[in-house]
């Protein structure tokens, strides 16, 4: 994404999500951002988005200010004073990141679990091919034993 969007990203975060992730990171993202002094209209938050067990897209959020929400048209239909809209904003911000975080956890699992059994099916395959091998050469060796016994008899 740096590369794709040198200048857009203004601000990242490292280390959230990592475990599962909880609204209370989502929260205190939402918090880092607000506080943060970066003033925007619109801003996208893209995540992983989990479309199957072993498929996940690169799917963008818009996350509106409270001004750009306040100039929406249909706005008027709703009466709302200013905290119950800055409260409300706060709230679909966070609940925005939670959203990306929990896709891009399912999306991190299933990508994970996928590659595991993969995995196993190709130890399991290979230990197969390798049991093979080694009871080819045993047999082998115990026929080459018996012929020798054998051409050891007939020889007296």
């Amino acid at each position: 994404m740096s590369r794709t969007h040198r200048g857009d990203i203004q601000l990242s975060f490292n280390q959230i999500g990592k475990a599962i992730p909880t609204f209370a990171e989502a929260c205190a993202a939402a918090d880092t951002i607000k506080t943060s002094g970066i003033k925007f209209d619109t801003a996208t938050i893209i995540y992983n988005e989990f479309t199957s067990a072993i498929a996940y897209e690169a799917t963008p959020i818009n996350v509106y200010s409270p001004e750009a929400l306040k100039a929406a048209d249909a706005f008027a239909a709703y009466e709302m004073d200013d905290e119950v809209l800055e409260n409300y904003n706060e709230f679909l911000f966070a609940n925005n990141i939670y959203w990306g975080l929990v896709e891009g956890h399912a999306s991190e699992m299933s990508a994970k679990r996928t590659a595991m059994e993969n995995a196993t099916k190709n130890a399991g395959e290979m230990v197969d091919r390798l049991t093979m091998t080694y009871n080819r050469s045993r047999q082998a060796a115990i026929t080459s034993e018996l012929v020798d016994i054998i051409t050891g008899a007939s020889a007296l």
